[in-house]
């Protein structure tokens, strides 16, 4: 892909009101944060506000307010709250436009008046994919407008068409297609090419299968360089080189229904949503393996990457992330053969579309994943994605080098190691991009999106190598939850390393990541010494019946700039105590600073288990690295919580039958406890 890469969204540099109700108990502490800060935030006396949009994770809840006007939505006009886990409000920021007129809100044309009109101005009369039509206070030219916003997209053309109409006269404001390009692209467009039926919303009847992927790319998987025998694309040749660079993976979720396998799953779900019009690549067999000559190797390769990614994000991490376009019904929809084969790909309203120029887009994961990140960004946000400095530019870069990274291909001292795009790009159809940038911000940007989003990918990178992936990846997913539309790269950073805090990263990790940031040139407040409210514990007594109190200084984890802060525990280490309750006093003391945190320990009794009902249960590997396989006569409602060696709990799990495997990727290595609740039985094992 030579000129690469655009993408559009529901709202890119914009903001569209989300119209689902949003409910949260945090909402009152919020207005009275915004009421007490009026003067700071510049509010006019008589703007109101709606909640929009409610995200809670482990970094805590953010609840985003849309300013109204005689009820209306103003664009691109909101205020976000962010409470930690802890309580309380530990970040905060707004693309509040205090300019907006007072209009008269009351539209003449109807949205379907609204909807004729951008269908007209856009030259579209049928094969509509996609299309939105919402009712704004828009103060974008100059002067406050009744407006409707209408987003369509269209099987025959090529983007995501945003059409503004005056909600009063009729008249067409603006028309455009909202994405970003490389550089400057003709698209060949192929208007006789008639939309092929999408497939309609359905439950999903699920079932596994297998295939055969790049993972990520031939060039990585083999240790090649492009133009060696074998690996060039060849117009998609399928040598001896490319076959035998595929890898076998498991599908966990594709949809039987009445004998028909299709690349569908709780999460992605191939659609036919731009020319050519290749099909949808259902099969009478679970077993999608193709050689990259077929156009069926495509489909699954991205539908692989995209379901196994939002299955990381979602279930091993546990952070909510799918696209809240309702049309979707959860799952991002894509298209491996779209863009009228041009040599682009985009993200847009929930959708993904690939293209074919030079190598096919989906047969690179960096392009999947690159694109899927700006699909992240919208839905994380809300609809509030930003690309000030090529933010979410530099966001899709990380995401997909965050995953090919992982899989251990280049040595560190190899360019490949920092490429994005090592197939698709780094070759005779354009120079890819790269997570080693040597601009820093913001003297280095040069206002190009593309480019400029290098600097904070490369941060990020670089973050990733120190404290590793798992934790940089909940941090950046985290941290994008704190922006708005308008956050630029420095801000980002800030709103990245908050989440990490919240979160209770150790001190270490809040550092390097300090480093890191500033290192890019970011400026970032100096941190004063800060210790978390500390949960309550609760521990078992050994087989004496007594506990040795540990260090809890891990679990208090006070941070400071430097990680210099002493610390005091009362009861001291290694006072030994009988089962009860107790109060645990934690002091960090950092220059004239301190802070003072108390929690509740409760000790229980030894539980004396009879070894014979322990011998029924076997866990196995021990140590184990990913998987915790599980096997024994469980009662119907057992579950499993693990605790580490300091008693918090760290996972829990219900037992669905005598053989399980329990996910422990993103344990940290050490020794763990798996207490089964029901049989009350203890078992140690070791994460490796």
């Amino acid at each position: 892909m030579k000129l690469k890469l655009y993408f559009t969204t529901v709202a890119i540099i914009t903001l569209s009101f989300i119209t689902n109700a949003q409910v949260s108990e945090k909402e009152g502490e919020a207005r009275k944060w915004i009421k007490d800060n009026e003067s700071k935030l510049d509010i006019n006396p008589n703007d109101t506000f709606s909640l929009r949009f409610v995200r809670k994770t482990q970094a805590g809840e953010t609840l985003r307010f849309q300013q109204l006007k005689n009820g209306v939505p103003v664009f691109d006009s909101e205020i976000l709250v962010h409470f930690s886990p802890y309580g309380d409000v530990s970040h905060t920021d707004a693309t509040y436009d205090k300019a907006v007129a007072n209009i008269n809100t009351t539209p003449t044309i109807s949205k379907d008046n609204a909807i004729a009109i951008s269908n007209q101005a856009l030259s579209i009369n049928s094969d509509i994919v996609f299309q939105e039509c919402k009712l704004f206070v828009y103060n974008k030219f100059n002067a406050t407008k009744l407006v409707y916003r209408v987003l369509t997209d269209s099987y025959a053309k090529t983007g995501s068409w945003e059409t503004i109409v005056d909600a009063q006269s009729g008249e067409v404001l603006s028309t455009k297609d909202i994405a970003f390009y490389f550089g400057n692209h003709k698209h060949k467009h192929d208007e006789n090419n008639k939309s092929k039926s999408s497939l309609p919303i359905a439950p999903l009847a699920p079932t596994t299968g297998t295939a055969l992927v790049f993972n990520p790319d031939p060039l990585s998987q083999a240790g090649a360089i492009y133009g060696t025998t074998g690996f060039s694309d060849g117009n998609d040749a399928a040598t001896t080189q490319m076959n035998n660079a595929r890898v076998s993976v498991t599908l966990p979720e594709i949809d039987l229904t009445a004998g028909v396998y299709t690349l569908k799953s709780r999460y992605a779900e191939i659609r036919e949503l731009g020319s050519p019009a290749k099909g949808l690549f259902t099969q009478n067999t679970s077993n999608f393996s193709f050689t990259r000559a077929q156009d069926g190797f495509e489909a699954v390769n991205a539908f692989y990457h995209l379901d196994n990614s939002l299955r990381y994000i979602n279930e091993t991490l546990q952070i909510p992330c799918i696209p809240y376009q309702a049309a979707n019904a959860g799952a991002v929809l894509f298209d491996p053969h779209g863009a009228n084969s041009a040599d682009n790909s985009f993200y847009s309203n929930g959708q993904l579309q690939f293209g074919e120029g030079g190598v096919d887009d989906a047969e690179d994961a960096d392009v999947v994943l690159h694109e899927l990140g700006h699909g992240l960004h919208d839905w994380i946000t809300g609809g509030g994605l930003s690309q000030v400095n090529g933010l979410s530019e530099g966001c899709g870069d990380y995401w997909a080098v965050s995953h090919s990274r992982s899989l251990n291909q280049w040595d560190s001292s190899a360019s490949e190691y920092n490429w994005v795009f090592s197939w698709d790009g780094h070759n005779p159809f354009w120079d890819g991009r790269t997570t080693d940038y040597a601009a820093s911000y913001s003297g280095g940007l040069v206002n190009q999106i593309h480019t400029d989003g290098q600097i904070w990918a490369t941060a990020l990178m670089k973050i990733w190598d120190g404290i590793g992936k798992v934790k940089t990846d909940k941090a950046f997913l985290n941290g994008l939850d704190l922006t708005v539309s308008s956050t630029n790269q420095q801000n980002a950073a800030i709103a990245v390393r908050t989440a990490a805090r919240n979160m209770n990263y150790p001190c270490a990790d809040i550092a390097l990541m300090t480093e890191k940031f500033v290192e890019a040139g970011y400026t970032i407040p100096v941190l004063s010494l800060q210790m978390n409210p500390i949960a309550n514990q609760t521990v078992t007594a050994d087989a004496s019946n007594t506990y040795t109190l540990p260090s809890f200084a891990t679990l208090a984890n006070p941070i400071t700039a430097n990680c210099d802060a002493t610390l005091t525990q009362s009861p001291a280490v290694a006072t030994v105590l009988v089962p009860g309750t107790y109060a645990i006093t934690m002091v960090a003391t950092s220059g004239t600073s301190s802070v003072t945190r108390t929690f509740q320990l409760t000790i229980n009794s030894s539980l004396g288990v009879n070894e014979s009902v322990k011998n029924d249960f076997v866990l196995y590997p021990n140590p184990a690295a990913s998987l915790l396989n599980i096997k024994g006569n469980f009662d119907a409602e057992e579950s499993v919580t693990i605790y580490n060696m300091l008693g918090q709990t760290v996972l829990t799990k219900a037992l669905f039958s005598n053989d399980q495997s329990i996910d422990i990727t993103s344990l940290a290595k050490g020794i763990y406890n798996v207490y089964f609740n029901n049989a009350k039985v203890s078992y140690k094992f070791i994460k490796e």
